[in-house]
């Protein structure tokens, strides 16, 4: 029985989009030779705010930008396109935490978890039917302004198989489709992407698989690079207000230059240390805990660059290697050598 892992947001709070969403559409915007800066500037968004790690941008600004995304495109298929061309999660602790599980199950648990990182909205779970399991996505009821009335939901599920094609093997591909949309007027691009495997107007969107071939262990899997991405993502969705956003911002630039102290981070935003910290604790963090999930970010990113130990060491303010080897293996059970060698098997 289905069990979505996520509750609807309350009236009161504020809905907002994972910037990196952003990013992917007004990439795949530009990648159709719409340039997508004036479109930005229009909505009140910048391009740095979206490349900003862990930003958010409000539900009403990212709808705005579908809807002028689709126009200057003129693709009704836009999310279908986005998914075939640009990488549906990148380089980002949810992409690692998924692609290095278990098992396909494994990684869509792991997702259950982490969707309203994505739409804080969002509501997926698991459906069983004996020999088939479906991944379902549900979001709110709402209505969107034509052209884009079913654009979240194409580049939702698109994005799901998309996920499921990089976990699986060739021969374990999904066996059916549902969509709660109506069949398009030209139906060419969705069956070019999903074959003939549609079913139009269903009361759920839902990607069946084989519930043996989700289920099965991945050769290529490493839990333990998979539960250190998994705790970071959790960290971004957990902590995700303005102030630790800045807080951690700063930690990120002055981390190099061995200024990542309370006293430094505290002046840059113009408060009292006490007054920091306080505020800190009433968003339920510290300023100890951001600068550990910093650190723990930093080098899990630094090592997938393949920068040299010694000198993630030294950007991530630690004296000698020894020391930073020491706490990276206390984060994640393994050394920083053992965890890169991991990513390259």
């Amino acid at each position: 029985m289905r069990n979505p892992s996520t509750e609807a947001v309350p009236a009161n709070v504020t809905r907002t989009v994972w910037g990196y969403a952003a990013l992917r559409l007004c990439a795949g915007t530009e990648r159709l030779g719409s340039d997508v800066l004036p479109i930005l500037k229009d909505i009140g968004l910048g391009i740095s705010e979206l490349k900003t790690p862990g930003s958010r941008i409000p539900f009403e600004a990212y709808q705005r930008l579908v809807l002028a995304c689709v126009l200057a495109t003129g693709r009704e298929d836009l999310g279908l396109y986005i998914n075939t061309h640009i990488p549906a999660l990148g380089n980002t602790f949810i992409q690692n935490a998924l692609v290095s599980s278990r098992s396909a199950k494994s990684a869509f648990s792991r997702f259950e978890e982490l969707a309203n990182i994505v739409d804080s909205s969002l509501k997926v779970g698991f459906e069983l039917k004996g020999e088939v399991s479906a991944f379902v996505f549900e979001a709110p009821p709402e209505i969107w302004p034509e052209p884009t009335q079913y654009f979240r939901e194409d580049l939702f599920i698109t994005g799901v198989v998309q996920t499921g094609r990089l976990l699986l093997a060739p021969n374990d591909g999904y066996v059916g489709i549902e969509v709660q949309r109506d069949a398009p007027k030209d139906v060419a691009p969705w069956h070019e992407f999903f074959g003939d495997q549609i079913t139009w107007g269903a009361t759920e969107s839902k990607v069946w698989w084989k519930t043996a071939a989700i289920h099965r262990v991945r050769p290529a899997h490493n839990e333990g690079v998979a539960s250190a991405n998994f705790e970071l993502a959790l960290q971004s969705r957990l902590n995700s207000s303005d102030l630790v956003r800045q807080v951690k911002a700063l930690l990120r630039a002055r981390l190099a230059e061995g200024n990542a102290v309370q006293k430094v981070i505290a002046e840059d935003i113009g408060l009292e240390i006490r007054t920091l910290q306080r505020s800190l604790k009433a968003e339920g963090t510290s300023f100890r805990s951001l600068l550990t999930g910093v650190r723990k970010e930093q080098a899990l990113k630094c090592l997938s660059m393949e920068q040299p130990i010694g000198v993630i060491s030294a950007d991530l303010g630690y004296l000698d290697q020894s020391a930073f080897s020491a706490a990276f293996k206390g984060w994640f059970g393994v050394s920083p050598a053992e965890y890169r060698k991991s990513q390259s098997e």
